[in-house]
């Protein structure tokens, strides 16, 4: 895989450097496979892969630096958080109120979050059902953090570690 696009301040030559030794690392045994749950929405059954916040030498291949992600966290909210940031709290909410990416699949849940999205739109008050056990701290999470502005992705100001 070739990495193509700037993150975190990182050019794609720094993380497709990274993303290399990582499979090696994997292949030669000394890092083990990415495994659920998701280090996102939490969800134990979900596929994994991994996702990096820091590219930077010397690498660093354990958390917060290396996250496991399932791909729907991973690809579509992640990674698209810069161009919807409604979205993107809409989806953080539905996690913080115990949420999987993988209840996405369920008519339910996408029509109450449907109406969630309308009521914050209106600048009314709104509430998720819990749907499980959340167990971070809010405010406390990796993601919680995380830069917003697109910006950030070519800015060496956003890398993790200066």
């Amino acid at each position: 895989m070739v990495v193509n696009s700037w993150y975190n301040g990182y050019s794609p030559k720094e993380r497709d450097e990274k993303y290399k030794e990582m499979k090696r690392l994997i292949s030669n045994g000394f890092l083990s496979v990415p495994k659920a749950p998701c280090d996102l929405c939490n969800d134990p059954n979900s596929p994994v892969e991994y996702h990096d916040e820091d590219y930077g030498l010397p690498y660093i291949w354990t958390k917060p630096a290396l996250l496991c992600l399932c791909r729907h966290c991973h690809r579509y909210k992640l990674h698209k958080r810069f161009k919807n940031q409604n979205n993107w709290n809409i989806f953080i909410a539905h996690i913080r109120r115990g949420g999987y990416a993988s209840d996405l699949k369920n008519k339910e849940v996408i029509k109450e979050l449907k109406f969630y999205k309308i009521a914050l739109e209106k600048g009314e008050n709104a509430a998720l059902i819990t749907l499980r056990n959340y167990e971070q701290i809010i405010g406390k999470e990796w993601f919680s953090n995380l830069r917003m502005d697109i910006k950030s992705l070519d800015d060496p100001k956003a890398r993790p570690r200066g």
